[in-house]
């Protein structure tokens, strides 16, 4: 009888601790380093006050200076560790992807011995030479991965100790002095370098990258809102300065209602703001994981913080999410809401473009989807359509260009800014702009050139400009303008040329544009405008607009979208028929009621005239 060695399967290999979640702890320590940061500066820029004299005045002054010297030590000890967790996430994302493969081989390896094991069990005598070539080769494959196995933890344990060794060295302001003697950095020079740039994405995208990390660092911390809102810089550096600044202002406005302070009305825009760009940053965690490999484990979801600026347009504020990295992306889309949307409701906008995300990737690409609330939308609510906004509402905004002329030149160079950070292979980059963002979109198109392979137009109110009169004027590639129209969606009637038009009707067939089929929307009345709304706010929507949605999701794949037919009738000549209709529909609605009425009192009055002869029998007999 021969033996053969069979190698024992190689044991599980354990899960890490740390995940590149981790990161979350490097915002934090960077949000403090900010608020530190700020607070150093404010004390150095302040003594005593200048009409304090004497000795009181100088001690003050002495106090002020010494606790702006060790916050400007704890600023220097917060830059080294945030640098150092910094590269301790990168490090742990790299170890992660080499885990993944080792389970992976073992997972293999482990297979090849059971299907050892079951050869052997039907092996007759000629098949011993075979069977012991592949005991030896398994063998062979067992101790390679057992070291790697063993040469990963052990750099697990380097990394580890390398970020340890980082807090301890600054673990005393004697030491965060000395850290800030010697990693010093220029950050105002820092800062005026980038602004020498003028935002041009792609010299600051090459700036940024020759900057060192401890430079890069050191910015995120004392300008986080400069760097988070800056069109070229990456993707990554940018959500991490902007989440920064969105931990500032949660924590700082949270300490405030803490402390029993009541939060001034411009805090509280602050606060409700933050609390959307935190909201929408968690839809992928809140409303479930998408399972890419179909092995039933959820996959993560790279969301990035690309906007943050809730103070922007008066405090209605400037946000974008992108669900997915824009920079490695092979599909992006950029999604421009319309009217009533401001920083409050960007988890709103969030849930559509992470919806997208989720049919986007059915083809195993990968993608990012952006809502971008990056310009100052109209804040008329088309619920309250038949009466007059009242106050603070700005009502001719809604009927004028002014806001999309603005947000347009604001999307243009938001676009710039992500072809200027993109890397490796570029990405394929559509624009979907809906409702007020449509014309808004169109205009940058028109005016400044959109950098986009397609613009798609849905609920649009007009393609914006006298001077669009087709699809030609819009400047982009052939048949890469779409459109998608709802018939019942009231917005969509509005298209027109003249002082109280924003453009166009781009669903017209002698537009030109590439128009694709959506859910009709069902018909609604003037007491029933909601239902108008529904329509006008459905196209993302799978339950009521699947046709809309798998045509989008298409047009972000690069692929062609189904085809139908453009409009004849104008859009105006649309409102006028319904319209009229109302008309009808009001004058037969108050007739019947009318009518109700009178039959109530009919028959109201003969039961009591019955009543009565009932009365008088009575009396008479």
């Amino acid at each position: 009888m021969t033996t053969i060695m069979v190698p024992a399967h190689v044991a599980a290999i354990a899960e890490m601790d740390a995940t590149p979640a981790a990161s979350a702890v490097t915002t934090g320590l960077r949000s403090t380093a900010t608020t530190t940061s700020d607070v150093a500066e404010w004390m150095t820029a302040h003594g005593a006050p200048d009409d304090w004299t004497g000795g009181a005045a100088e001690a003050a002054d002495h106090a002020m200076t010494g606790y702006a010297r060790d916050a400007s030590a704890a600023t220097a000890a917060f830059a080294r560790v945030v640098t150092a967790c910094d590269r301790y996430v990168d490090r742990v994302v790299q170890l992660t992807a080499d885990r993944e493969r080792l389970v992976s081989r073992r997972s293999a390896l482990n297979q090849d011995i059971d299907d050892l094991h079951a050869w052997i069990g039907r092996s007759t005598a000629d098949d011993v030479a075979a069977l012991e070539a592949e005991a030896h080769a398994l063998q062979r494959r067992a101790d390679r991965l057992v070291d790697d196995i063993t040469a990963f933890w052990d750099d697990v344990t380097a990394a580890e100790d390398r970020l340890i060794a980082a807090f301890q060295a600054v673990d005393t302001t004697g030491e965060g002095a000395d850290a800030e003697a010697r990693d010093r950095t220029d950050v105002a020079a820092l800062r005026a370098e980038l602004t020498a740039l003028g935002g041009d994405p792609d010299a600051i995208n090459d700036w940024w990258k020759y900057l060192t990390k401890a430079e890069q660092e050191a910015l995120k911390i004392s300008d986080p809102d400069l760097v988070g809102n800056t069109n070229g810089i990456p993707t990554g550096e940018r959500d991490e300065a902007n989440r920064t600044s969105l931990d500032r202002d949660l924590d700082n406005l949270a300490v405030k209602q803490k402390a029993g302070e009541e939060l001034t009305k411009a805090e509280q825009r602050l606060l409700d703001r933050a609390r959307a760009a935190e909201e929408s940053l968690a839809i992928p965690d809140t409303t479930g994981l998408p399972d890419l490999d179909g092995d039933g484990v959820a996959d993560p979801v790279d969301v990035n913080l690309l906007v943050y600026q809730p103070g922007a347009f008066g405090g209605d504020g400037a946000v974008a999410v992108s669900y997915g990295d824009p920079d490695t992306a092979d599909n992006t889309a950029v999604i421009v809401p319309g009217i009533t949307n401001d920083g409050t409701n960007i988890a709103g906008q969030g849930r559509d473009a992470y919806t997208l995300y989720l049919e986007a990737i059915r083809n195993g690409e990968s993608a990012a989807a952006i809502a971008w609330m990056g310009y100052d939308a109209p804040s008329w609510n088309p619920e309250d359509a038949l009466d007059w906004p009242g106050d603070g509402v700005d009502m001719g905004s809604v009927v004028r260009e002014d806001k999309a002329i603005a947000g347009g030149a604001l999307l243009a160079d938001f676009v710039d800014g992500l072809r200027a950070s993109d890397e490796g292979d570029q990405s394929h980059l559509s624009v979907i702009g809906h409702s007020y963002g449509s014309t808004t979109a169109a205009h940058a198109a028109h005016d400044h050139g959109l950098d986009a392979d397609s613009l798609t137009l849905i609920g649009s109110p007009g393609a914006g400009g006298d001077d669009v009169d087709s699809v030609r004027d819009l400047g982009m590639r052939e048949g890469r303008v779409y459109v998608g129209s709802a018939d019942n969606d009231f917005v969509t009637w509005l298209g027109r040329d003249g002082d109280l038009g924003m453009g166009r009707d781009p669903a017209q067939e002698d537009f030109g544009a590439t128009v694709f089929p959506v859910a009709p929307g069902e018909e609604f009345h003037a007491d029933t405008i909601g239902q108008g709304v529904e329509n006008h706010t459905s196209y993302f929507n799978p339950e009521t607009n699947r046709e809309s949605l798998d045509n989008l999701a298409a047009i972000v794949r690069g692929d062609e979208p189904e085809v139908t037919d453009g409009r004849t009738q104008d859009a105006n000549d649309m409102a006028l028929d319904w319209a009229e209709d109302e008309v009808v529909h009001q004058v037969e609605r108050e007739v019947d009621e009318s009518l109700r009425e009178i039959e109530d009192a009919y028959d109201g009055g003969r039961d009591w005239v019955g009543d009565r002869v009932d009365d008088f029998q009575d009396l008479w007999r």
